[in-house]
Parts: C-alpha cells; structure tokens; sequence
C-alpha cells in the first residue's frame, strides 16, 4: 500500500467520532439555545416591567445609558478574553490552572481600578456616551452609574468562568446562571417604583451580577477548577493570549465606538430614542442570541480543538453546514420581523408607561434592525472560524471598515430619517462585515463551496418571499392598527403561523433539502 492511500484512508472509527462530534455540537447548540430562551424570557419580562414601570422616558433612558456605558467598555476586554481564552486553554496542559488563575487574578485588579475610577468621575464616561442627555435625565444617569459600576469586577470575570464551563461542556448552566442578574433588576424596579427611590433598579444590578459571578465560581469548583490568586506573566499561555486580545480589541473597540457614535446621535434626538433604539435592539437580539451565538458558543471549543490538529478541511465543512443550517431560519425570521414589527411590539410593550407613539417609534427602528438579521447572526460563526484559528487580525480589520463605513451613514441618514437612519445604518455595516469577514475567510481556507448551496438558498429565497406578500396582504386587510389588544394578539398568531405553515409547504413543493430532511428525521422519530 503506498503512503498516500495510507494518508488518505480513514482511520477505525474516524467516521463514527466525526458523526459523534457533530451530534455533540448540535446538543451543546440546543443547551446553549434553552438557556438563551431562558434568559431571553426573563429580559423580556425586565423590560415589559421597565416599560410598564417608568415608559420611553427619563428614568429608562437614563438606566440604558447607566448599564451600558461600563458595560460596553468592560466588554472590549471581555470579549477579547473570551475569545482567545478557550484555544489557550486546550494547549495549556497541566499549566491550565495557573493560566487560568493569573488570568482571573487580572481582571479583578483591572475590574477594581476601573469601578474606582468611574464612582469617583461618573460625569465623565455618561458624557462620553451620551453628551447631549437633557440635564434631568444626565443627572440620573450619573447617579445610577456611580452604584452600576460596581458591576464591573464581576462582568469582567464572568466571561472567563463562563468560557471554562464551556470547555467542561457545561453550556447551558455557563448561561443560565445569569438569570440571577434579570431577577435581581425586577425586584429593584419594582421594588424602585414602591419606595419612590429611583436608583434602587442600580443596586439591583450590581448584586445579581456578584450573585451570578458567585453561582458561576461554585459550579467551577464543582467540576475541578482551583481557584488560587497569583499572576504568573511568564505562563507561555498569558503571553500569547496577550498578543492575541490585542487584535481582537481593537476590533471589539471600533464595534463600540459605533455603538458610542449611535448613543450620541439618539441622544441628540427626542426623548425616548435612546429607550426606543434599546428596546428594539433587545427584541432583534433574542434571534441573535437564540441562533447565533447558541451555534457559535457551541462551536468554538470544538473548532479551536480541530485547528489546534490541523483539522481545517472538517473546520470548513462545518462552516458550511452552520450557514446552511441557519438561513432557511434567519431569512424568513428577517422578512417577518420586518413586516410585524408594530403589532409585535404593541403585544410585548404597549402597556402602563408605553403609549402608542413608543410603539410605533420603536417599531420603525425593529423594522431597520430586522434587515442585518441574517448578517449578524452569520457573522458570529464566521468570526469564531477566525478566533478557533487564532486569525484575530482579520476581524479587526473588517471591523475597523464596516464600522467607519457605519458611523458615515449614520452621518448620511440621521437627518432625514432619525432613530430609523441609526438603525439603518447598523444594519448596513453588519451586512458589509460579514461580506467582508466571508472574503477574508476565504483567503485562509480556501473556496467554502457555498455556490452548491446556491439553489438551495434560491428555494428558500421564492418561499421567503410568497410567505411575505401574505404577510403584507393579511396584515392590510385584517386592521391590526385598529385591534383591540386580544384581537390584536390572536390576529398576528393566526398570521404568523399561516405564514410559517405556507412558507414550509413553499419549501416542501419545491423539494428543498432542509425541509425534507427535517421531515424525514422527524417521521423516523416518531415511527
């Protein structure tokens, strides 16, 4: 036999590990999806209350910009130690403890100096993000940032917990865990709205996330980890983890400088933007959550163990299968978001606090996100192909184009299309992101073979768009506008599901793989 064909030849068991793993993605994807609806769930219940509670107003615009000022600035490095954690991790060895533990023992340090720093000059970073607050809702802000800030030490040491479950296939409790922190902030809005004492919901926050952090420690011991502080900066593993965070920060840090530039912009605009720009993006965020990040979390410890192997023929298949999957879900989710923005956020917010001009503000600016649905959810695969390679240049340098090409149009499109044009133009730039990430993949892997999916996505396109015209037809004749709130409900159900059941009969008369396939695992489930 020569060498080649010995090369070539699978080995025992090659195929039945290969199947296993891809069985064992898609169970830790389900993990990871049950939790996210889990959290997803108790967010949403945050934010009825919240705009029950207190509206599209002051005190809401005033917690937005309060829990994400820190929170976008901790995740520029949390997102950068997530990332390059996990393939740091799998070539730590017996040296994992140690890595790990200077790792956490960093971040406390870091968490603590910069919580210091912000209950000292709170003015500073809520200006930063918001220069052009009304002075009642900039005072507020700064109150509620002073108490939040004390998140931070635990937000920051949360990703790298959180990574180790994962490693330890733990997904879905590695998520779950967070739901303490949702609890916590509806006991204190609630428990805000009682007393009169507004900054009560900032309290809340800062201990369901020292509560979440906690839970997340005790199931680390639980499942092997030591935790003993100590910095060891020559651990070849913290040296290389550096070097890689540095690209993927610059790339995280040009994201949320868009996010800044977007604050800033709504802020300029009538009161409530900011909340109405928030509460659309939450609502877009639980298709982000439930189906990319769900896959991706999944998939980078397995990904980071096939290129660690060299593995990058069954990295890109499964690439490719991931895409192939997600947009028979992501484009139809993409044209029904779109079209049933009003009366869906009429169903979740229009409540108490909420009048009918948030809705249909805060639908509009659905309706813009709903068109980077499939990009953004794409790109999460994409960029975590890139981190598993421990390639973290290239989504910085996509970043840096597709963000400065979304700060332009927001330039371009907030004048005459207000909060729609912010919206819009993060749409854009997520589209170009991931056009560009798909190309710079491409460079390093080779061609992807999407093109032989390309009648497949052409099926899913036609059936896409008939469910649509019933969309837009129903939706015109059915006068949800002029609904009352349980007719207004059961009328988009029996729209959104004749849509759903039409558009997979769509797919089932023009023979589409990913419905027949479907079809026929679950008729040999239930033989």
């Amino acid at each position: 036999m020569s060498e080649s064909s010995e090369i070539n030849m699978p080995l025992p068991g090659e195929n039945y590990r290969k199947t296993n793993a891809k069985r064992s993605v898609l169970q830790n994807s389900i993990a990871v999806s049950a939790a996210t609806m889990l959290l997803r769930t108790l967010g949403f219940l945050r934010e009825l209350i919240l705009a029950a509670t207190y509206g599209a107003g002051v005190v809401t615009d005033a917690f937005v910009i309060a829990m994400t000022a820190p929170g976008i600035v901790l995740a520029v490095v949390n997102n950068a130690v997530s990332a390059s954690f996990t393939p740091q991790y799998a070539s730590a060895g017996k040296k994992a403890d140690e890595f790990t533990n200077t790792i956490l023992t960093l971040l406390f340090i870091s968490g603590l100096a910069f919580a210091l720093t912000f209950t000292i000059f709170p003015q500073s970073l809520v200006y930063v993000f918001a220069s052009r607050l009304a002075p009642e809702t900039f005072d507020l802000a700064t109150r509620l940032l002073r108490i939040m800030v004390w998140s931070s030490i635990p937000l920051l040491i949360v990703g790298v917990l959180r990574a180790f479950l994962n490693i330890k296939s733990k997904f879905f409790i590695a998520l779950a865990a967070d739901a303490v922190v949702n609890v916590a902030i509806i006991l204190s809005i609630l428990a805000g709205k009682v007393s009169g004492i507004t900054v009560a919901i900032g309290f809340g926050a800062v201990i369901g996330n020292i509560l979440c952090v906690t839970l997340l420690l005790a199931i680390c011991f639980k499942n092997g980890f030591k935790f003993r502080p100590g910095v060891n900066l020559r651990n070849p593993q913290v040296r290389s983890m550096f070097y890689q965070m540095a690209p993927i920060i610059i790339s995280v840090s040009i994201t949320e400088i868009n996010y800044i530039v977007d604050k800033n912009f709504a802020s300029s605009l009538v009161s409530g933007t900011v909340s109405s720009l928030n509460y659309a993006a939450k609502i877009n965020g639980v298709v982000l959550s439930l189906v990319g990040v769900s896959i991706g979390a999944a998939l980078l410890p397995a990904m980071s163990t096939l290129a660690a192997n060299n593995g990058f023929a069954e990295l890109k298949e499964r690439l490719v299968a991931c895409i192939s999957a997600m947009f028979p879900l992501l484009l139809p989710l993409t044209v029904g978001f779109a079209l049933m923005a009003k009366p869906g956020v009429r169903i979740l917010l229009e409540r108490g606090a909420f009048n009918s001009n948030d809705t249909i503000r805060t639908a509009e600016c659905l309706q813009m996100y709903a068109l980077g649905i499939l990009a953004g959810n794409l790109n999460v695969a994409i960029v975590n192909t890139f981190y598993a390679m421990k390639r973290t240049k290239w989504p910085a340098m996509m970043s840096a184009i597709s963000v400065l090409v979304g700060i332009a149009l927001n330039l371009l499109l907030v004048k005459p299309l207000q909060h729609r044009g912010l919206a819009l133009a993060t749409s854009a730039s997520t589209t170009l992101n991931m056009s560009l990430m798909l190309i710079a993949l491409r460079k390093w892997v080779g061609p992807l073979g999407l093109r032989s999916q390309l009648k497949e996505f052409m099926k899913i396109g036609l059936a896409t768009a008939i469910m649509g015209v019933f969309i837009v037809i129903a939706t015109r004749f059915s006068s949800l506008d002029a609904s009352t709130y349980s007719r207004n409900l059961l009328l988009t159900i029996v729209i959104v599901g004749t849509a759903v059941i039409l558009y997979c009969a769509a797919l089932l008369v023009m023979k589409s793989k990913f419905i027949w396939n479907l079809t026929s695992k679950f008729l040999k489930k239930t033989a």
